[in-house]
């Protein structure tokens, strides 16, 4: 169980650096901005898109708030590369270090640690030994980037049509739009279902894992999620006394977060699935 409030003082390893967590805070901001702005202009004829709208003061004023959150978001992938780049040139990181067993990307040990996991789940073998990264969060981790480059691009083709159209033809800015709205979806669905399941709602961690907000882990909860980094990181030099906890306003946001997310996603499927009934009886009886 994650700890709530001050916690106590034990052993921890630093997961996450403080640039790591403003970086997940401001495209955390930004997604949630995101949301709460284009869902509604998306589904502006849907009953709840009023109210949402209302607050924004019409489509005029949610278009501009969602331009502003589109900065963050693109300034959230940008100081994560700075954050590398500054890593490589410290030394506390180097290209090498892609390829070594604490690597975010996959792997084919990853391949094998699925089948392994769902036979822990079923009861048949034991837990896989999780390097740094579990398989599901290096999924994460790519669906974020393949997520940005996607929503990112076509939001800009979007945003400045005019640009695009000097060397693009037409129809790829009418399928952008086509392409951000249903990738928008698809991220918003993984975000409050798989994401906040896999990272706050796991029996260990439940209600929040503390993590994201304080920067550090500790070390017994390495030994027990993460046995392929542990004996690793206890011999590292990395491990300090500190005390764990990340406080009632962690439990709050994440609450708030979610709820009204998982609010969203509910009444944008609901919208979606109906409009999906209209079509198919409209191309079947061509009645609408």
């Amino acid at each position: 169980m994650s700890a709530i409030g001050r916690g106590r003082e034990e052993l921890v390893v630093r997961r996450w650096s403080w640039w790591a967590r403003a970086t997940h805070a401001v495209l955390a901001l930004s997604v949630f901005g995101l949301i709460l702005t284009g869902m509604p202009m998306h589904y502006a004829d849907a009953f709840w898109a009023e109210p949402l709208l209302w607050l924004w003061r019409g489509e005029r004023g949610a278009a501009a708030v969602h331009k502003v959150c589109a900065v963050g978001f693109l300034a959230s992938a940008a100081m994560h590369v700075i954050g590398v780049l500054l890593a490589w040139i410290t030394g506390r990181w180097s290209p090498r270090s892609l390829l070594d067993e604490d690597s975010i990307l996959p792997r084919w040990r990853d391949v094998r640690q699925v089948g392994e996991y769902i036979r822990y789940l079923k009861g048949e073998g034991p837990r896989p030994a999780f390097a740094r990264f579990t398989f599901w969060e290096k999924f994460d981790y790519l669906a974020e980037v393949w997520g940005l480059l996607i929503i990112g691009l076509t939001g800009l083709v979007m945003w400045f049509p005019a640009r695009f159209l000097a060397f693009l033809p037409g129809w790829l800015v009418n399928a952008a739009r086509i392409f951000h709205s249903y990738e928008a979806l698809l991220a918003m669905g993984f975000l409050f279902t798989v994401h906040y399941f896999n990272t706050h709602l796991r029996p260990e961690v439940f209600p929040v894992d503390e993590v994201i907000f304080t920067g550090n882990i500790p070390l017994r909860e390495i030994r027990e999620r993460y046995p392929g980094w542990y004996e690793r990181v206890a011999r590292s030099g990395q491990v300090f006394r500190a005390r764990t906890g990340a406080g009632w306003m962690a439990l709050l946001i994440s609450a708030f977060y979610l709820s009204v997310g998982f609010v969203i996603l509910m009444l944008v499927m609901t919208t979606a699935a109906l409009e999906a009934v209209r079509y198919f009886g409209w191309l079947l009886t061509g009645v609408e």
